[in-house]
């Protein structure tokens, strides 16, 4: 059921939790049955009116500034659907819901399709996915870049190391374009990543798996399937300070590691969907 704060809280049979709000369609909180809280949120958010920095945003139907919408698209900041009540499964444990978000008159006046997203949310002992399903339901095509925002919950970002990207092709955000115009290419080593400041890449094709392994005591499987591309961002501590909705010593204690359809947007034709999901999964 929603909570007159406008959350669905979720607990599993393990006894995990998330709380999941709708505005947004944003899954704010994920604890394991240890207490410990997987996903950072800014303890300067506010809900409704704004777009929330922290938990899982779902950025749609645009990524950052890929296109004339605005940036990371109008998801993030809309009013979502419940589909029925939450749910438990009593064989498996497991609890989920199902969220909605449809065009309506105030969606059609900066974007005209016809579309249908659905984000299913899906808890286990010790996971938590997240799968973002679109439909075009209306009689014309039309294109689209999503991300699944994820911001994860660190001891100390400097202190980690995220498995899965080596030699993987990307592009820098903080690099200014070649004399062409053109995005520069690079490739990653072959050791993992390591996060000393401000860092926002985008890699393309990536691995169905990845692994961050936080301060060598705790180790998260980030699987992603249907999404060809990850983000990872942090904004460093120059950044954090300027952002305003963050304490700027928090650059520290999140890293995002972002499911992503931009190399290649999604072009969906009448009655067509697609299927996107990111799996959290805690290996302590």
């Amino acid at each position: 059921m929603v909570a007159a704060d406008g959350l669905v809280r979720l607990r599993n049979s393990a006894g995990d939790f998330a709380a999941i709000s709708l505005y947004g369609g944003q899954v704010l909180s994920w604890r394991t049955a240890d207490f410990r809280e997987r996903l950072y949120r800014s303890p300067q958010m506010q809900i409704r009116g704004r777009a929330v920095r922290g938990g899982m945003p779902v950025c749609f139907p645009q990524f950052a500034n890929c296109g004339p919408l605005v940036k990371h698209g109008f998801a993030r900041t809309s009013w979502w659907h419940l589909a029925g009540a939450s749910a438990l499964d009593q064989e498996t444990g497991v609890a989920s819901v199902c969220l909605v978000l449809q065009d309506c008159v105030q969606s059609r006046a900066f974007w005209p399709h016809g579309f249908q997203v659905q984000l299913l949310v899906s808890m286990g002992k010790g996971w938590l996915e997240v799968a973002l399903q679109v439909l075009n339901i209306r009689a014309s095509a039309f294109e689209f870049t999503v991300a699944l925002h994820t911001y994860l919950d660190v001891a100390d970002v400097r202190d980690t190391a995220l498995t899965g990207l080596e030699r993987v092709s990307y592009i820098d955000s903080l690099v200014p374009l070649d004399e062409q115009n053109n995005e520069v290419l690079f490739s990653q080593a072959s050791a993992p990543l390591r996060i000393t400041g401000e860092l926002d890449r985008i890699y393309f094709k990536t691995p169905g798996e990845l692994q961050l392994q936080d301060r060598d005591v705790s180790t998260l499987r980030i699987v992603q399937s249907g999404f060809l591309d990850t983000v990872v961002w942090n904004p460093g501590p120059a950044k954090a300070a300027a952002l305003g909705d963050m304490p700027a010593a928090d650059w520290t204690r999140m890293l995002c590691v972002e499911a992503a359809q931009i190399s290649q947007p999604v072009v969906l034709q009448p009655g067509d969907r697609w299927l996107g999901s990111q799996r959290l999964a805690a290996c302590d």
